[in-house]
């Protein structure tokens, strides 16, 4: 496989905040990804520097070979990748259709986005049955199908995915990953995941990167890191053998 995402000595700064901190990684075409941390790690800021919505300090963005650094994010979206936003952002006064139309607009091919939304209404049937709804009238896991939808309209080869479980009960976000994955499978999509929860992506991802203060803690296949204590380390700072002595002390 080669890398169709490629990130070098990346640094990121809200004023004179360093959110993200020389971070290096890659996501190689047909792998799901996943970036991993706690609140604050800069997770949001990876995924938006890439979609061209935060603008870096230093270092490189490459997709498929061909730099994002000074490329606006509409025009990143035309390369193939498009980023499903935290909170979902979805336009709650039109309809879900109206929704799902919008992210067709960017396709020069319009047969090919007629095609893509009959497809996806196979995949998304409770979208479907909802087309006329308002999409503020959606449930939450409804809305984040919805944001996922609207996102492969732009016929991306790299689908960026800001926090999915996020506000969700177990057995919706359970779904949310099996379409992704589905998706992924059908489309050929490359998936770059931003999640909390350390013990969901070591059950979907193919790799994972622990993200904390703004810098790569921890990198691996998700079926060599099983080590729950290393994890633990790496997104917390300290180990439960020493949060351990430290409680014996204290």
């Amino acid at each position: 496989m080669s890398a169709l995402l490629d990130i070098q000595e990346l640094h990121v700064h809200y004023s004179d905040l360093a959110a993200i901190r020389g971070v290096s990684l890659h996501v190689d075409e047909g792998e799901v990804v996943c970036l991993v941390g706690p609140n604050g790690a800069g997770k949001s800021t990876m995924l938006a520097a890439v979609a061209g919505g935060v603008k870096p300090t230093s270092g490189s963005i490459r997709f498929d070979g061909g730099s994002l650094r000074s490329v606006r994010p509409e025009q990143i979206a035309r390369l193939g990748v498009s980023l499903v936003p935290e909170g979902r952002q979805i336009f709650g006064t039109l309809t879900v259709e109206e929704n799902l139309r919008i992210g067709g607009y960017i396709s020069s091919d319009r047969k090919a986005a007629a095609s893509d939304f009959d497809r996806l209404l196979v995949t998304f049937p409770r979208l479907k049955e909802r087309l006329a709804y308002p999409a503020g009238r959606l449930s939450g896991g409804e809305q984040q199908m919805l944001a996922v939808a609207r996102a492969v309209m732009t016929q991306p080869r790299l689908l960026l995915v800001d926090e999915p479980s996020l506000g969700l009960a177990p057995l919706i976000i359970e779904q949310i990953y099996k379409t992704l994955l589905e998706l992924r499978a059908e489309r050929g999509l490359t998936l770059f995941i931003n999640e909390q929860s350390s013990a969901r992506v070591l059950k979907y991802a193919d790799r994972i990167y622990i993200l904390r203060g703004g810098q790569i803690q921890l990198e691996g296949r998700a079926s060599d890191l099983r080590d729950g204590d290393a994890i633990r380390k790496a997104y917390f700072g300290f180990s439960a053998g020493s949060q351990r002595a430290a409680e014996n002390v204290a």
